[in-house]
């Protein structure tokens, strides 16, 4: 079991890769391993890694947009055949500016996609393999735990909780963010647990252009969002 103060050193270690990585961008969080591979900080580690993507400015469409839907196969079994499937749908305009299988979190996949006119408009499927001992999002800690540990707080950090709702074996979050020499940003995030995989689902755009329309077609993206199993 964990002291206190190791659980602090973990937590306060996963804050600053947080404003890191919001800094200077997905090829810094693309190298960064944690020093420490205990169960706690596993746990917080998948689940802080979700704050530092979502406060990166990634590569805002009109209300009524034209959607096509992503599907993306996970959780291989020992054949490699994929156990589970998440699906979301996107503006059919909108790009997609990564699919990869990282080694930050062992086998960790992200999958980005954002508006064509604006880098700041964007949403991403995170998919984390889990222990499998960690049965329910329980296991990450309560509602408000979670919320504590995606929603960075320090010097110079201004994070706003807008909302929060446990729904459906899901934790939802919609927050705005600000870090120092950084925009404002406005985001949703969805998490559940599928096949022994933390799937994390985030819409964000700049809080300046989060207009009705945007807000709109981003909570359609979300609306679609879908993990489950297929074996």
């Amino acid at each position: 079991a964990f002291g206190c103060g190791q659980a602090i050193f973990c937590a306060v270690s996963l804050m600053r890769l947080v404003v890191v990585a919001m800094t200077v961008g997905l090829a810094v969080v693309e190298g960064l391993v944690h020093p420490s591979g205990t169960t706690w900080c596993e746990r917080r580690r998948a689940l802080a890694d979700v704050g530092v993507l979502g406060g990166l400015a990634l590569l805002p469409e009109v209300a009524g947009a034209a959607m096509s839907e992503v599907t993306v196969p996970f959780a291989p079994d020992v054949n490699g055949e994929s156990t589970a499937v998440a699906t979301f749908s996107v503006p059919t305009e909108w790009t997609k500016l990564s699919d990869t299988t990282q080694s930050v979190v062992g086998g960790r996949r992200l999958v980005v996609y954002a508006s064509p006119d604006d880098t700041d408009w964007n949403v991403f499927l995170l998919l984390t393999p889990i222990r499998g001992d960690y049965t329910s999002l329980g296991s990450f800690g309560t509602l408000d735990a979670v919320q504590d540990t995606i929603i960075p707080r320090g010097d110079g950090i201004d994070a706003q909780l807008i909302s929060s709702a446990s729904k459906s074996s899901t934790y939802v979050y919609e927050y705005t963010l600000a870090v120092p020499n950084q925009p404002k940003r406005h985001l949703k995030t969805i998490f559940s647990l599928v096949a022994d995989t933390l799937v994390t689902f985030n819409v964000q755009a700049l809080e300046d252009t989060y207009t009705p329309d945007v807000a709109k077609i981003s909570e359609s993206i979300l609306s679609t969002a879908i993990a489950k199993k297929t074996a």
